[in-house]
């Protein structure tokens, strides 16, 4: 049988586990900004700030997702960050409680964020070293592929979802939804045999950071370079496509969605090999081509087609950059490796954000995608300046 097929279907059960996490997480996500500002009245600021709450839970949480997951495996780890994930649903639904005071239901909902920014580090980190042990290390980056494929297909559906959710049924119901998806994840996930873990005396088992930073911070730099492309499309495309009075912002983003899935179902077979570096220096010269497109866009058509092609370059610098990570970091400590290089791409997608608001205000909402597709470059150069990847694993002295 084909290896891509089987990869693919091995791996099926861990995506749909993941992508019920991701759903919860995106159901939420559309439809709490618009629960604060009806009930609470919050304004922007406040509602960015309790939406903020999540991320900066994320990056704390990734180093020790990494290391639970090295202790306890990917799989109890995944179940722990679908837990953390219905608990924030759990902790949303206590705005319906009328005799709650306000600011008691306000504080259950940044709580709610703190216990989604958990789930969601310990869900990817768990998911991803769960995928790689599963299907071996010569099919980390189809793995990793497929996970990532499987956390933005939740995001993306379960944004819509909550949309819909919210605008039909009410917050409780998105309450409901959101709780109920990441407990069937679970029961999924328990139904699944559990992957033998490393043992504690195993070689890597009680690696220091420093030398997991050692051999991380190039390849996670990069993957950051390959980020702001992603935050300045999320955040500014559609503000750009409303200056400059065209149509369609919403479709835009969508093409960059388009891009990013075709891409990782036809390139996902492509991602194991010795040397990443080449590939990764085309995909982001094509990401880098694409801000272009949208920077200079004469016209709507013009900037939907730069962000299709943006999504396709940055679809597959995750799977792809992780390869070396994987190969260098020993078994044992795999968590940690990737909990370590998962904090460079949540620090950049949320430093690009703020950047790209500064530079649109001083020089006008096409200017993030300038700063982005010099960012891509960059990481373009980074490629060739590294030196070829060492294969052998660092081990803890």
């Amino acid at each position: 049988m084909n290896s891509h097929v089987t990869t693919r279907g091995g791996l099926l059960p861990i995506m749909l586990a993941i992508g019920s996490g991701m759903l919860a997480m995106g159901v939420a996500m559309s439809a709490l900004p618009l629960e604060l500002q009806s009930r609470f009245a919050s304004g922007t600021t406040m509602i960015g700030v309790i939406m903020g709450i999540q991320s900066v839970a994320t990056v704390l949480s990734r180093p020790r997702a990494g290391r639970m997951a090295d202790r306890l495996g990917g799989r109890n780890t995944l179940l722990c960050g679908l837990l953390c994930t219905a608990c924030s649903a759990l902790a949303y639904s206590f705005v319906l409680v009328p005799v709650l005071p306000l600011s008691m239901q306000q504080v259950m909902i940044m709580a709610g964020r703190l216990a989604m920014g958990l789930g969601e580090g310990l869900m990817v980190t768990g998911g991803g070293v769960w995928a790689v042990t599963t299907v071996g290390s010569a099919r980390a980056g189809a793995a990793m592929s497929w996970v990532g494929l499987a956390i933005f297909a939740g995001l993306g559906i379960g944004t819509a979802l909550g949309d819909v959710i919210e605008a039909h049924a009410g917050f409780g119901r998105v309450c409901l939804v959101a709780i109920a998806l990441p407990t069937a994840g679970m029961g999924l996930t328990l139904l699944l045999p559990a992957p033998v873990r490393p043992r504690a005396g195993d070689p890597g088992s009680g690696m220091r950071w420093k030398y997991l930073i050692g051999h991380t911070w190039a390849w996670g730099l990069t993957l950051g370079l390959s980020a702001v492309g992603f935050a300045a499309i999320s955040s500014f495309l559609v503000i750009f496509y409303a200056d400059r009075g065209w149509h369609g912002g919403g479709w835009a983003l969508g093409a960059f969605g388009a891009g990013h899935v075709i891409a990782r179902l036809v390139g996902s077979r492509h991602v194991d090999r010795d040397d990443v570096r080449p590939m990764v220096a085309a995909i982001m010269l094509v990401e880098a081509l694409g801000l272009s497109l949208i920077w200079l866009a004469p016209g709507p058509a013009w900037a939907a087609a730069g962000s299709f092609l943006t999504g396709l370059g940055f679809s597959l610098t995750y799977p792809l950059l992780a390869l070396p990570v994987l190969r260098q970091a020993p078994a044992a400590a795999a968590g940690s490796a990737i909990g370590l290089f998962d904090v460079f791409f949540d620090i950049a997608a949320g430093t690009g954000a703020v950047l790209s608001g500064v530079l649109a205000g001083v020089a006008g909402p096409r200017s993030p995608f300038a700063m982005a597709m010099l960012a891509a470059v960059a990481g373009c150069v980074v490629m060739f300046v590294i030196r070829t990847p060492d294969s052998r694993q660092i081990i803890d002295k």
